[in-house]
């Protein structure tokens, strides 16, 4: 019969038993455990059950042959983008290059949308949200503003598939509590790690995935979130006028953002559950999907594309709430200007609050440097954070069942602790 290998739960490595101190120790990181931790342990980690994600199909159905009728596909020969038009449109643009489109086809096979939210915002506000998207950048050039032209401003049905899901899920951290304290000769730190398991319960409603391969994925989640109780059922009459991008991301190719989305959902949702430690991480996570459901909607999108020396940049809003997305650019002058402001407002007030308790010139500058560097890069970074706002979403916060989440399982199982010591500086 094999040996039994225990894998110690801090590096990995191959556990074993110290007959002396009757614990178990990792000959790798020199962590001990006691056999009862331990055995805890191991326990919780035979308990999972292999994780489910799969998705159920989807519900939708094609254009039926009267709807078809009064459609057409219009193509783009530059960046090969189609939508939707109505019958009597004589000519259009792409929404994503602004090349003229040619009429390619009547529309048919494509699959019909369940649900569509129509547009609450015109062209007007739209333009007034743009302009204040691009207040309070300190860092953006003051020409861009004033000289960038928007070239085309789109309205555009986006396609999206949506994904429901109850969740049971069970997800392990890491935690740390630090204790420290000194004597007349050394400073202790002591750093105690635990085994943090929450479990239980959480349903997610109407989480959207883009699919269109022309539309950037961040740029879309950016401009989240869509309120679906203001969808309705789909009717063509909602495209009079109105363009409609066409899908051409299967719905099989977007469960695995759909799972991601599902389980940094409830990661993030679990660990709001979880106090009273200095650090915590992930470890990993198992998640069970049932009573799942997909559909198929159109969402409503303002394409704004706008270029500014000679360079393309693209805004999206959401044609629902208003919310603009799109990164800036930056303005290096101005990026230098405030991080010396800063530097050098911190790094002066800290000098001279050196120089005045008698730390001399030499370690009052030292200390001014530091404190100017430690208040301008991050507020650097901050500013810069402020031009550059297309991102993916974290999780699905925004989708999140009322009510739903519901805790079922909370442990806490002591590791171990390490001590570490550091001679203090002899005072002067």
């Amino acid at each position: 019969m094999p040996n039994l290998q225990l894998k110690c739960p801090c590096c990995g490595g191959t556990l074993e038993f110290d007959n002396k101190s009757q614990e178990v120790i990792c000959p790798y990181c020199d962590s001990h455990f006691t056999t009862k931790d331990l055995q805890e342990y191991t326990d919780d980690l035979a308990s999972d059950k292999q994780e489910d994600t799969s998705w159920d199909q989807s519900r939708v159905e094609e254009y039926t042959n009267e709807e078809m009728k009064g459609m057409k596909i219009y193509s783009c020969d530059s960046c090969g983008g189609e939508i939707i038009v109505e019958e009597t449109t004589t000519s259009t643009t792409c929404p994503y290059c602004g090349n003229n489109l040619l009429v390619s086809k009547q529309l048919s096979g494509d699959l019909r949308p369940n649900y569509v939210i129509p547009f609450k915002n015109d062209k007007e506000k739209v333009m007034e949200n743009l302009k204040k998207f691009f207040k309070k950048k300190p860092l953006l050039p003051g020409s861009f503003s004033k000289e960038n032209t928007i070239e085309e401003i789109k309205s555009l049905y986006v396609p999206f598939w949506i994904f429901d899901a109850d969740v049971d899920g069970k997800v392990r951290f890491k935690g740390e509590i630090v204790e420290r304290w000194s004597d007349s000769q050394y400073d202790y730190k002591e750093t105690k790690y635990y085994s943090i398991i929450r479990g239980g319960q959480i349903a997610f409603d109407h989480v959207p995935v883009d699919g269109s391969k022309k539309m950037d994925d961040k740029l879309m989640e950016s401009i989240e979130p869509f309120d679906f109780d203001q969808a309705e059922e789909f009717n063509v009459a909602y495209l009079a006028g109105i363009a409609a991008d066409r899908y051409d991301v299967d719905k099989d190719v977007t469960f695995n953002r759909a799972t991601q989305r599902f389980r940094d959902g409830t990661i993030e949702a679990f660990r709001n559950d979880v106090h009273g430690y200095s650090n915590v991480s992930i470890q990993d996570s198992n998640i069970q999907f049932s009573n799942t459901q997909s559909s198929y909607a159109l969402y409503p999108v303002w394409v704004l594309n706008t270029k500014w020396k000679e360079k393309n940049y693209q805004f999206a809003v959401n044609g629902q709430s208003g919310k603009v997305a799109g990164d800036l650019p930056i303005s290096i002058p101005k990026s230098i200007l405030f991080f010396l402001l800063f530097f050098l407002f911190a790094g002066g007030v800290a000098f001279g609050i050196a120089f005045g308790i008698s730390q001399g010139w030499v370690s009052g500058l030292v200390i001014g440097v530091f404190a100017g560097l430690a208040a301008a890069i991050p507020s650097h970074i901050i500013m810069r954070k402020q031009n550059k706002v297309v991102k993916f979403q974290y999780g699905a916060k925004n989708y999140i069942r009322e009510n739903s989440l519901n805790i079922t399982q909370r442990k806490e199982i002591f590791l171990y602790s390490k001590v570490t010591k550091t001679k203090r500086s002899s005072s002067k």
